[in-house]
């Protein structure tokens, strides 16, 4: 997320009023246990314009960037920050860098939206997370 996040702002301006009811009704924003469940030992994979991004959520709150896998050469899995659920939100701590608080919402198909705060801006929206700590397809 930290790569949407720095454009965020721009992005946030071409939003479409469709993609802004993802923070409001008819989706619905994921709570206690199944927010614990949705984020942890998974990873997030997300589009936004250029940006994509796979963000493994590990034991302990460890956020790690997968890039292009554990092996490769240029880029490889890195660890990037930390990330915490509190009341009912999921704040991403960047080594070296900001903090991030989001209210995550089912949108439904198996997609979510992350958003400022409970009835918020979109920051992503279709994002989908994906069992374990591996890569995106």
């Amino acid at each position: 997320m930290k790569r949407l996040i720095a454009t965020s702002m721009v992005l946030l301006a071409g939003i479409a009023g469709e993609a802004m009811a993802a923070c409001t009704t008819p989706a619905i924003q994921v709570t206690g246990a199944a927010l614990t469940t949705l984020i942890s030992s998974n990873t997030v994979c997300a589009t936004q314009g250029a940006d994509k991004w796979q963000e493994q959520h590990r034991s302990g709150g460890e956020l790690w960037d997968f890039k292009k896998g554990p092996s490769d050469p240029v880029d490889p899995t890195k660890k990037v920050g930390t990330w915490t659920i509190v009341a009912d939100t999921v704040t991403y701590a960047y080594t070296g860098g900001p903090s991030f608080t989001y209210s995550v919402y089912d949108d439904g198909g198996g997609t979510y939206s992350f958003c400022t705060a409970p009835g918020g801006s979109v920051v992503v929206s279709g994002a989908t997370f994906k069992t374990g700590a591996t890569g995106c397809p």
